[in-house]
């Protein structure tokens, strides 16, 4: 990393009419020519500067690169208690247009004519599947990482379930159930687990970290559960599939040990779903020996280059 790329704060407001979402933006100032634009929606239960390290390599490497705080997310609430508790009907629509505003806000600040390309984690990808799907016409790229394949059953019973539980007890309330449902789950996957987290890391590193840090790792609200099984529900749909324009250049990467991709199973049957909906340009990379955050693993820098030599192929591949 370099001395010349800034953070620069940024914020906005949400579709939600009550939010401010707060962000940044980085940037190499050394680089005169920028080649694209890159736009990162983060997981749940964490918060953008945890993207500090990855989107300041990005912008080493000549992209201008965006991203901000989820509604109920790190700093775009100032209520610990309502860490994700987002409105259980309408919260997934508020995460996907938020993308866009983010877009607009970006291009407003960038110069005209860069590839614009986005990127997702986890929850975030499964946003971006679905922002790509309603308004993926213009963008040059998208980047789906972390991300899994959801029966429609399963998320139409979890979608119930959490609705209920958010009627009955508030979109805020942490339910104990809808916890064990998910994300303890995904930890009873790991064999020898020694914490709650293990799941999203083989890194007992980048693991304490996270457990360490009060913005990432909190209980998702049951109006978060019920946004999160929404988005999931949408995500997996083969309308949304073919919704997605077919010229989108598509590339999925994953852990081979991650629990929400059914260990790579799940990320490649929905880059096959891509595919067969009419997408020309679908690439899966599964690394071996990599749980959920393949971008804070020991060997991320593996994932960095890759990412970037993904985006070189494609940078004069579409506009904003």
């Amino acid at each position: 990393m370099t001395d010349s790329i800034m953070q620069e704060p940024i914020s906005f407001a949400s579709t939600d009419t009550e939010t401010t979402i707060r962000g940044y933006i980085w940037r190499d100032e050394s680089c005169t020519k920028p080649r694209g634009i890159v736009q990162i929606a983060h997981g749940m239960a964490e918060h953008i500067e945890r993207y500090d390290d990855f989107a300041r390599f990005l912008a080493g490497k000549g992209f201008i690169v965006g991203g901000y705080d989820h509604l109920a997310h790190g700093d775009s609430i100032s209520d610990t208690v309502s860490w994700g508790g987002l409105d259980p009907c309408e919260g997934a629509n508020h995460l996907i247009e938020d993308v866009h505003r983010m877009r607009s806000l970006m291009l407003a600040r960038t110069p005209a004519g860069l590839p614009y390309f986005v990127f997702g984690h986890s929850m975030g990808s499964y946003v971006m599947r679905d922002y790509i799907a309603r308004h993926g016409e213009g963008l040059a790229g998208a980047i789906l990482c972390g991300t899994g394949y959801i029966a429609p059953i399963v998320s139409t019973a979890g979608n119930a379930l959490a609705r209920a539980i958010s009627a009955l007890r508030g979109k805020d309330y942490k339910s104990k159930l809808l916890d064990y449902l998910v994300v303890d789950s995904f930890n009873k996957a790991v064999e020898g687990a020694e914490t709650k987290a293990d799941w999203i890391s083989a890194s007992k590193d980048n693991v304490a970290t996270y457990l360490a840090d009060e913005k990432s790792g909190f209980s998702f609200g049951a109006g978060g559960y019920a946004t999160l099984t929404t988005l999931a529900k949408e995500a997996c749909s083969p309308t949304t599939f073919r919704a997605i324009p077919h010229e989108l250049p598509l590339l999925f990467i994953a852990g081979a040990g991650d629990p929400v991709g059914s260990m790579g199973e799940g990320v490649r049957k929905v880059a096959k779903m891509a595919h067969e909906a009419g997408v020309q340009d679908v690439e899966v990379e599964i690394y071996a020996g990599m749980r959920h955050e393949i971008l804070n693993e020991d060997d991320h820098m593996r994932v960095y280059d890759d990412v970037a030599a993904w985006l070189d192929k494609h940078v004069d591949g579409g506009s904003k």
